[in-house]
């Protein structure tokens, strides 16, 4: 029984340092209670999206992200892989293409990182919007954070193999992280070249991030 109430007790301290750790603004975003998992620092290698819109939100630990989401693109049923889990597939075209399985799986890529953020990080009619659309190519997606902050997602020879489900954002320190999660299009088969993410912040410019080519089959 002793140690069952110190396990009790040691989970709430958690439940509250992780709180603590979170601003205000971040707090007010929580709409679903959907738990937050660490892609980069060793955390699960996987998630299954359950819900819609912030369903398996991937997000730096101890912080609830900010979410910009394209309502068209679900994660619901797909499973979000960092970029190395799905490498070196010997049905990829290349070894360093991240592999997905149309329909059902997507990757989590991590944008670059945005110093001096103090006052930037407020949604303000957010939006996640493809640029130079055609029937069949564009050039890549705009995503607007507010009037003064946002993402540009450059993609080479795109024929809307993913779709850019949403960006998930928060700040530690002085800095916002960031993480794109692209869903493998169900009907997709192709390649999308070199996927490159930069941010502007008024002047400022952060990234590019190094360029990560997606195959879909």
């Amino acid at each position: 029984m002793r140690n069952l109430t110190r396990l009790f007790l040691l989970v709430a301290a958690l439940g509250l340092g992780a709180l603590i750790g979170c601003s205000d603004g971040a707090l007010d975003s929580v709409v679903d209670g959907s738990v937050v998992y660490n892609t980069t620092d060793g955390g699960p290698a996987a998630s299954t999206s359950q819900n819609s819109g912030a369903g398996g939100n991937q997000a730096a630990a101890g912080c609830v992200p900010l979410v910009v989401s394209d309502p068209s693109a679900s994660l619901d049923g797909t499973t979000q892989f960092r970029p190395e889990e799905k490498q070196n597939n010997p049905q990829a075209g290349e070894p360093s293409y991240v592999y997905l399985a149309a329909g059902r799986e997507a990757v989590v890529l991590r944008g670059p990182d945005v110093p001096n953020a103090a006052g930037l990080l407020a949604l303000q009619s957010p939006s996640i919007a493809l640029v130079g659309a055609s029937e069949t190519s564009a050039d890549g997606y705009a995503v607007i954070v507010n009037p003064t902050f946002r993402y540009q997602v450059a993609i080479d020879d795109f024929e809307y193999e993913v779709a850019l489900a949403q960006v998930d954002l928060c700040q530690q320190g002085g800095v916002i992280e960031s993480q794109f999660v692209f869903r493998a299009n169900p009907d997709a088969s192709g390649v999308a070249f070199d996927i490159i993410i930069t941010a502007s912040a008024g002047s400022a410019i952060s990234g590019p991030t190094s360029p990560v080519t997606v195959e879909v089959r």
